[in-house]
């Protein structure tokens, strides 16, 4: 028995010709995105520091009205490896 990831779906030749005038514009818009995200890495991480400050002192809505704090003991480490955007 064969798994469906084990095959590639076929795929008419108008589709994979479309495909193929379009794959390279959207390359390059993919490699743009992720220049324009690693230049704002500086940036980023005041938002970060800024947001990981704010939760611990104003806390965040729960429910309605109903706030709560962060404990420093419950904020995350920044982890030893660079910062990945997933879009």
């Amino acid at each position: 028995m064969s798994k469906v990831h084990d095959q590639a779906p076929s795929r008419d030749p108008l589709t994979q010709e479309w495909i193929d005038a379009h794959l390279p514009e959207q390359e390059r818009r993919q490699v743009k995105i992720i220049k324009d995200m690693d230049a704002l890495g500086a940036e980023r991480d005041q938002w970060i520091e800024a947001f990981l400050e704010r939760i611990q002192k104003r806390g965040f809505n729960v429910d309605g009205d109903m706030k709560r704090r962060v404990g420093p003991d419950e904020v995350p480490e920044k982890p030893d490896r660079p910062f990945k955007v997933v879009f």
